[in-house]
């Protein structure tokens, strides 16, 4: 009996460490992407329904009059600068735009580093992490938000537009593609996270 229980702590062992040694290479892996992606977060106002469709139409102009400017940089550290270089651009204009349309609670424009949970995106399931992102904050910033990755290129114009993936964001994707067993592995990481963060 006694060696039935040895054998089976043993066997056990192996198993964990076979496991746990994949999951850390995997845990690395999502380690590296939160390094390799600049998101754009957007918090609306209010839950109220013309804050959420204002919220969304500030969303296409910053993606049509910005995302170009910030997805053809090179690296993410180019992207970053350029981001904050343009961040009084960027709160101006989308300032602008709230009155234009009506709305007088302004917008903050801030890149900043901020943690997101596991997020499926188009093609793409993004692992929990702390990220950096362009933050622009609608007023109080107290209603649901909306996020994409601005760089490498994955942010959808308008919901009925999608675009078309560049070198970078297909190294994302390659590295992050959507298969079921993927979903698994996030809600095993971000368990392990929440323990040993």
């Amino acid at each position: 009996m006694k060696n039935i229980l040895t054998i089976s702590v043993l066997v056990l062992g192996i198993l964990f460490s076979a496991a746990f040694g994949s999951f850390q290479v995997f845990a690395n892996r999502c380690g590296d992407v939160t390094k390799e992606v600049l998101r754009l977060h957007i918090p609306a106002n209010s839950d109220s329904e013309e804050d959420q469709q204002i919220k969304l139409s500030l969303r296409d102009f910053v993606l049509e009059r910005f995302g170009g400017e910030l997805s053809d940089c090179g690296t993410l550290e180019i992207a970053e600068r350029r981001a904050e270089e343009l961040i009084p651009e960027i709160e101006r204009e989308c300032t602008e735009f709230l009155l234009d349309n009506g709305f007088s609670y302004g917008a903050k424009a801030e890149l900043t580093t901020m943690y997101f949970t596991t997020r499926e995106y188009d093609r793409l399931i993004l692992p929990a992490g702390e990220y950096r992102a362009l933050r622009i904050t609608l007023g109080s910033g107290e209603g649901h938000n909306w996020w994409c990755v601005i760089f490498p290129q994955l942010c959808l114009p308008a919901v009925s537009e999608p675009i078309s993936a560049d070198e970078n964001a297909e190294n994302v994707l390659d590295a992050f593609g959507k298969p079921q067993k993927i979903t698994v592995k996030f809600a095993v990481f971000e368990w392990f996270q929440s323990i040993f963060g």
